[in-house]
This record gives structure tokens, C-alpha cells and sequence, in this order.
């Protein structure tokens, strides 16, 4: 079966697990026969968000239509959110960035609403209508489905979300560093902080007006490439590395192939622990198929960096086409002689795996195997 036939069987799992409300299908342990895990926002933007990549590769009307409910449907989660000229003043003042007492601090600015205004012109995906859980990711993620929603149709229908989403993530910056998790925490993650970088660099790569987007990267750029210069997060790697490579194509800098050539060392590095559990790698592989185009493009010739990452590529590759769920199954084989039969199989014909030795599937699973089957397609 080739790539592209694995690309739009699980595609045409996503589709088919799209719920009324405009998100999906979470999981299922097919052991228990039922959900393993809590829903969350970010990973069900997330799958609107590798939905309009899909689109941008393959202009499948389905698609369109998915992307746009999962869009108003993000959209109808979205909370106000704003700052005081106070709150502003003592960020910029660097606040946020002391690395004692940040528990008391984080109580007392909440108690002076000093954390947030939950009114003004910038809006964050929250899952239930709390700030607690206006997890930034979400955001994120929903920007960057829209901005390739608009890239691929030229649609402004959600022009005024995309507006309200960016100012959103830009309420959330700590000036000189990264992102806060969400408006009621002074703390960041390399999650967060690498989901959010690539939205905005995405962002100002097609919008490149915006000096306010602009200037805020400059300062985001400096610090988050040398926060990870040599430390490879496996939450951030490869949104770092996608995020670095649109501000190439935006600004032609080399500095952001260095740190796409640092980050890609590191991650081939870094050691493999328990590699025969067979995991789901295909997150890193976004990661790797990214730093392997720019190297290809560039001039520099670094071949033999180049020749590890796609043999890399090939090796995980291997192990994760091997987890996508046949057409309709009704048995899979875990080990020599070791199966499950389940009739939820059929229903997840398409889906990927978790790992090569659990009977359990995720959305994230599926959309990070979409994402990277695109990529080496490109």
C-alpha cells in the first residue's frame, strides 16, 4: 500500500469520526471497549488544524467542510481576553520571569485581576467556558487551521476570528520569553511555547503588515533558539522546527537553519528508550521530514547530517505505517500469537495506533501520522 493510500484511508477515518459538535471521535481502549482518556481541546483543534494542512495538499471538498466546523465550533468556545495597562507594565518589567515565590506571586496578581481581563479584543479556545481552561495550545492550533483554511480558499469568513485569536496569543506572551500555559498561570511549557511560535510565524509569513506580530517574533525568535539551542524537548521539537522553518521562508535568515540543524542533531542524539515498545514517533517525524526539506533546499551540503535524518525517518516510518488499523479488521496481531478481536476495530479502519502493543487509539495518534505522511510527500 503506498503513502498516499494510507494518507486518505486515515483521512477518511477523520472524517467519518466527526461529531454534531464540529470536533471528533477521542479515543478507545479496545480492550475495555470504551474511552481511556478525558477529551482534550487541544488536540481536537489540533485535528481541524492538520485537516486544513490536508486541504492545502489535496483539495478534497470533505475536507473544507470539516475544517469550517470544527473553525465555528472552536470559535463558539472562544473567551474574551484582555489586559490591564498595569498588568502590561509589570510583565514588561519582568515580573513574570522571577524564579522565587511564584506561587504566592501568581495568587496575589490573580487577586488584583492583575493575570487577566476576561473582556477585550483577543479570544482564547477554552473547553468549558473557564479561563482555567483556556489552555493556549488550543489557540494556537486554531490559528493555525484558519490561516491555512484562508490560505488554501481565500475565505475570510473567519477573518475576524483569526484577528481575535492572534491578539489572544499575544495577551499571553512573557515579554523576553515564551507563552503562560493559560490566563490564570505565570508559568510556560515547550509545548505551548513551540505550538504558539509556529502559529504566529505562520501568521506573519502570510500577513507580514503586522509590525506588532513582527516585533514580538524578533524577541520570541531570540529567546526560545536559545532557550533549546542544544536541549531537545520532545514537546516542543517538532513544532520548533516547523516554526523555524516558516520564519526562513518569511525572513531568509540563516541563523534558523542552524537551529534546525542543532535541533536535528540533538533529536538523533538524544537516546531511544524502550524502542521495542514499537511507540507512535510519527509527532517526531514532522519534525525530522521538516529539518530534511531544508537541508535539501539549502546550500550548505550538509549531507551527512542529512543522510541521518531520512535513514532515521525510513526506520521509524517502517514501525508507525505498521500501526495504521487495515481496512475491515475485526482482529489485529500484537505478538506472535498474542490478538485482539474487537468489531470497534472496523469502525476505526484508518486510525493509528498508539504503539506497536496497545490496542488503543488516540486522534492526536491518527492526525500527527497525517501530518507527517504529507510532509515526506512534499
Amino acid at each position: 500500500m503506498s503513502d498516499q493510500d494510507r494518507l486518505r484511508r486515515a483521512v477518511d477515518y477523520v472524517l467519518a469520526s466527526q461529531l454534531p459538535s464540529g470536533f471528533f471521535r477521542y479515543d478507545l481502549d479496545f480492550l475495555a471497549d470504551r474511552s481511556a482518556e478525558g477529551d482534550n481541546i487541544v488536540r481536537q483543534v489540533a485535528t481541524g488544524y492538520v485537516l486544513a494542512e490536508y486541504y492545502l495538499h489535496a483539495r478534497d471538498r470533505r475536507v473544507r467542510l470539516a475544517v469550517e466546523a470544527t473553525l465555528k465550533a472552536s470559535g463558539a468556545l472562544s473567551l474574551p481576553v484582555g489586559k490591564s495597562w498595569m498588568q502590561s507594565a509589570l510583565e514588561h518589567g519582568g515580573l513574570l520571569s522571577l524564579p522565587i515565590g511564584r506561587y504566592k506571586l501568581r495568587a496575589g496578581l490573580g487577586r488584583m485581576s492583575l493575570l487577566y481581563l476576561p473582556k477585550g479584543d483577543g479570544k482564547l479556545i477554552s473547553q468549558d467556558g473557564r479561563y482555567q481552561r483556556a489552555y493556549l495550545g488550543a489557540t494556537a492550533v486554531g490559528l493555525l487551521a484558519e490561516l491555512q483554511y484562508h490560505q488554501a480558499t481565500t475565505d475570510n469568513r473567519f477573518g475576524d476570528l483569526r484577528s481575535a485569536w492572534v491578539k489572544g496569543l499575544m495577551s499571553m506572551w512573557i515579554p523576553g520569553r515564551g507563552f503562560r500555559i493559560a490566563p490564570d498561570s505565570i508559568d510556560d511549557s515547550p509545548f505551548f511555547d513551540g505550538e504558539a511560535w509556529l502559529a504566529l510565524a505562520y501568521y506573519h509569513d502570510l500577513f507580514r503588515r503586522d509590525e506588532k506580530v513582527a516585533s514580538l517574533l524578533r524577541s520570541l525568535d531570540t529567546y526560545l533558539m536559545a532557550r533549546y539551542a542544544s536541549e531537545v524537548s520532545t514537546g516542543f521539537y517538532q513544532w520548533g522546527t516547523m516554526a523555524a522553518a516558516r520564519r526562513l521562508k518569511t525572513t531568509a535568515d540563516p541563523r534558523y537553519v542552524i537551529f534546525i540543524r542543532a535541533q536535528a542533531q540533538a533529536y538523533l542524539d538524544m537516546r531511544r528508550s524502550d524502542q521495542w515498545r514499537g511507540y507512535n514517533t510519527c509527532a517526531g517525524i514532522e519534525g525530522l521530514a521538516t529539518a530534511a526539506r531544508v537541508l535539501r533546499e539549502g546550500r550548505d551540503g550538509d549531507e551527512a547530517l542529512l543522510e541521518r535524518i531520512q535513514a532515521r525517518v525510513h526506520e521509524e516510518m517502517e514501525k508507525n505505517r505498521g500501526l495504521q488499523i487495515p481496512p475491515n479488521a475485526t482482529r489485529m496481531a500484537f505478538a506472535d500469537g498474542v490478538y485482539v478481536s474487537s468489531p470497534r476495530l472496523r469502525d476505526f479502519s484508518g486510525a493509528f495506533l498508539e504503539g506497536r502493543y496497545q490496542p488503543y487509539t488516540r486522534i492526536d495518534d491518527t492526525m500527527h501520522c497525517v501530518s507527517a505522511l504529507i510532509k515526506l510527500a512534499q
